[in-house]
């Protein structure tokens, strides 16, 4: 299963199976950068696969970027795996559509 995350110029791509194995190195990462940033964007169009353990943890980061009042982007609508989950879950909230990388 090949994953990865990677910055590519402040925004944050997920790469890959984004499954229960690699969940808490997820949530583990954007938990480190939730303390550090304002604003995080998380981009979701390169993931191949995505299971509930991974829609815990976007839930996860949502709610603690809320809590903290930070920004959370979200991007990645157009990725039909993703989307299809997230729909079935209720979680299409979490996507932005705003975001502009100057």
């Amino acid at each position: 299963m090949n994953f990865e995350i990677i910055n590519n110029r402040g925004i944050f791509e997920i790469h890959g199976d984004f499954t229960n194995v690699h969940a808490n190195q997820v949530a583990n990462y954007f938990n480190n950068l939730l303390d550090r940033y304002y604003e995080i964007v998380i981009c979701l169009k390169q993931v191949k696969h995505i299971d509930c353990a991974a829609l815990n943890v976007m839930q996860f980061i949502a709610a603690k970027a809320k809590r903290r009042s930070k920004v959370l982007f979200v991007l990645g609508k157009d990725n039909s795996c993703v989307n299809k989950e997230f729909r079935k879950h209720d979680l299409t909230n979490i996507f932005r559509n705003d975001y502009d990388s100057k």
